[in-house]
C-alpha cells in the first residue's frame, strides 16, 4: 500500500495560473540492507552474513560494469546504465571536449515485476497540506481513517528522508 499526501504546486511556466493539486508519495521508514538480509535469511537457507557479502559484491560489480561503459542487465530486477549531463554546450563539434560535461548519473529501468507493481499498487491518503478553497468541500475520507487536510502550515516531513 503506497501512502501519499496531496500538495498544491504552481506551474512555473505559467505563474499567473492557480496552483493545481498533485499526489506525492510518502514512505514509512527506511529498511536497511541488514534488515532485508535478516528477512531473507529467515525464509531461506542463506545466512545473513552471506547475503550481506553477496549484496556488497553485487554493488561493486555493478559499479565496475558501469565504469567500463556498459549496461548492467539484471534480469527481472531491471537495467542500470549511465547518462551524461552537458553543462556547457558548444556551437561546433570541434569545440566540444570532456570538460563541457557537467556530470554523469546512473539511470535505472525496472524489470517486469517492478513495472507491474507500479500498475497494480493500491493507494491510501496519508496526510495533505492542501487546504480547501473558500466554498470548496474538504477532501474526502479515504475509508482508512485518514482525512484530507493536515491542519498545519508546512510541508509534511518525509520520514524516509
Amino acid at each position: 500500500m503506497q501512502k501519499y499526501i496531496i500538495m498544491s504546486r504552481k506551474n512555473l511556466l505559467r505563474p499567473d495560473e492557480a496552483p493545481k493539486y498533485y499526489a506525492v508519495a510518502r514512505s514509512g521508514r527506511k529498511v536497511t540492507v541488514k534488515e532485508v538480509c535478516k528477512r531473507i535469511s529467515e525464509r531461506s537457507s542463506y545466512s545473513k552474513g552471506e547475503l550481506e557479502g553477496c549484496i556488497g559484491e553485487f554493488l561493486l560489480e555493478i559499479v565496475n560494469v558501469l565504469e567500463e561503459g556498459n549496461i548492467v542487465q539484471m534480469g527481472d530486477l531491471g537495467n542500470f546504465r549511465m547518462s551524461i549531463k552537458t553543462g556547457i554546450p558548444t556551437e561546433t563539434v570541434k569545440e566540444f571536449n570532456a570538460s563541457c560535461i557537467e556530470k554523469g548519473k546512473v539511470l535505472f529501468y525496472p524489470g517486469n515485476d517492478l513495472r507491474k507493481l507500479c500498475k497494480t499498487m493500491d493507494y491510501t491518503l496519508y496526510k495533505s497540506d492542501a487546504k480547501p478553497d473558500a466554498g470548496d468541500e474538504p477532501l474526502p475520507d479515504d475509508g482508512g481513517g485518514n482525512q484530507g487536510g493536515s491542519g498545519d502550515d508546512g510541508e509534511t516531513p518525509d520520514p524516509a528522508a
